[in-house]
């Protein structure tokens, strides 16, 4: 998995790398400045006819754009910097590069708020401007001067580079603390750091691509990053390759406590997402009126009533047949579409210290838990919830959008309170683990967000589960193969007409890429 850091870790990565592994800083400030180029070639194959601007800071971060301005010059580029500093301010790294582009002819240009104007028509007429400004070490919002600088690159709608992370951005908490830049490109220098993939930022970056600047890898691994994002491969690796000689009860036997009237297709969702993750027997305990819906479709899915209330949600009375049902299965999923019923809230606080296989908790279990929290201590380790933000506000008591703004630290402390797996969806989806980690998934679009889509994430995990991974490795393998399914429909169809449904359809095609 690739790491993922804050700002004061990759401060401290780099400063290890120069002390302890004799890398001096101005390597890995010209190895950042060539692989920004040569991620522009990438994008640009006629790059040495194009008219470039960059925009450089006094810090780290403006070397990095002197350096790229050396290499543009000798593809042939027309390069002109323009330092919203003053030469004499340069240090380190950034004053020995700010020198070798002068001494190359390269038209380096002061900026002040007397002369920020002065080259609005040869930016009106440019390619591309590079933004070089302040890199991770920004930590309050621009201002001033600086924010008028940051207007000027944002106004002339060019192709735009940032270095590293957009100027503006705060690198940590995902959130745009004020001004800041509007990339089409921005090029994450070693590691990615949280707001690079955490929104709203990363919403202020239309793509982000990662350069290897020549840190050693035992540089991050002595500082225990916690935060990582999952990859194709690493899901790759949780699987097996099937036996021939094995049948159905090979895969596990998922049960679902789900539905009540009016809400069946959330139990069917489901249920066809458990068989469709793998699973080898899947059965649907439902209210008795939703279950006569059931018996014709899905044909896949067995099916068993359970006693109602009058309000067609299920009874206490249920408890016995439910604890019966528990005999053998591999995993369970209870709450889509289950209702907040007072009667069934009841019977789901009865039932869950008897359930002693892997257990994933979705909708309106969630939302028992919330009313009774408690109950978290009688969850067996391992437990998966699955909340949205609202839910995971009335489990934790915190607004909402105090949730969304510190949404790493929230799950991560949540996961390692109730020794338990927590995949908080949003865009990112996060997967809390019991150890306090998290995992970063990458996949999935805001086409998505569409009322059932959440019953198939739950299913997948169940099924994922019931085929013997790990809780942690079904919330991330789930969160990571249930995005991809909803982008592979979004890439072939659209994202505003996806409904769950289609994920389930995709579910086969996205499976063939990644199971052995």
């Amino acid at each position: 998995m690739l790491p993922v850091v804050t700002a004061k870790q990759m401060q401290a990565i780099d400063q290890q790398t120069i002390d302890d592994f004799a890398i001096p800083g101005i390597t890995l400030m010209e190895n950042a400045g060539i692989g920004v180029v040569q991620e522009l070639r990438k994008s640009f194959p006629n790059l040495s006819k194009k008219k470039i601007f960059i925009f450089c800071g006094k810090g780290n971060n403006g070397g990095d754009g002197f350096v790229i301005a050396r290499h543009l010059l000798n593809l042939g580029s027309e390069v002109t910097v323009l330092l919203a500093a003053k030469l004499s301010e340069l240090k380190g790294g950034a004053e020995t590069n700010a020198n070798s582009v002068k001494s190359m002819g390269i038209q380096v240009d002061e900026l002040d708020p007397d002369n920020l104007n002065r080259h609005d028509h040869k930016l009106r007429h440019c390619d591309i401007i590079i933004d070089a400004l302040f890199g991770t070490g920004l930590n309050k919002p621009a201002s001033g001067f600086m924010e008028k600088v940051i207007d000027k690159i944002n106004q002339f709608e060019k192709f735009v580079v940032s270095v590293d992370i957009n100027s503006g951005v705060d690198s940590d908490s995902g959130q745009l603390m004020g001004p800041h830049v509007k990339s089409d490109l921005t090029l994450a220098l070693a590691y990615y750091k949280q707001s690079h993939l955490l929104h709203p930022s990363a919403g202020a970056m239309k793509e982000t691509r990662l350069i290897d600047i020549g840190i050693p890898v035992k540089a991050c691994e002595s500082h225990k990053i916690q935060v990582h994002q999952s990859g194709e491969e690493d899901i790759k690796s949780y699987f097996q390759k099937r036996d021939p000689n094995s049948h159905k009860g090979n895969y596990g036997h998922v049960l679902v406590l789900a539905g009540s009237r009016g809400k069946g297709g959330a139990a069917g969702l489901t249920a066809l997402a458990v068989l469709r993750a793998g699973a080898g027997l899947c059965t649907l305990a439902l209210p008795d009126s939703s279950q006569k819906i059931f018996e014709v479709h899905p044909m896949e899915v067995m099916t068993v009533p359970l006693a109602e209330t009058a309000n067609g949600t299920l009874s206490l009375k249920a408890k016995e047949s439910i604890l019966d049902l528990l005999k053998g299965k591999s995993a369970v999923a209870i709450g889509p579409g289950i209702s907040t019923d007072p009667e069934t809230v009841a019977l789901i606080g009865e039932i869950l210290p008897q359930i002693q296989c892997p257990l994933v908790l979705d909708a309106d279990a969630l939302n028992a838990l919330s009313l009774h929290k408690d109950w978290l201590e009688k969850l067996k380790p391992g437990t998966v919830l699955t909340p949205h933000p609202k839910e995971m506000s009335r489990l934790t008591g915190i607004p909402t959008d105090e949730i969304q703004k510190n949404r790493v630290a929230t799950a991560s402390k949540f996961a390692s309170d109730h020794s338990l797996t927590l995949v908080l969806k949003g865009s990112p989806s996060l997967i809390a683990l019991a150890d306090g980690s998290i995992v970063i998934n990458p996949t999935g679009n805001a086409g998505m967000a569409t009322g059932g889509s959440g019953d198939v994430l739950t299913g997948i995990i169940a099924g994922l589960m019931a085929q013997g991974l790990h809780s942690s490795q079904a919330a991330i393998a789930g969160a990571y193969i249930h995005g991809e399914a909803g982008d592979d429909f979004a890439e072939n169809q659209s994202q505003s007409t996806l409904i769950a449904g289609d994920l389930l359809r995709c579910l086969p095609e996205t499976l063939k890429r990644i199971l052995p």
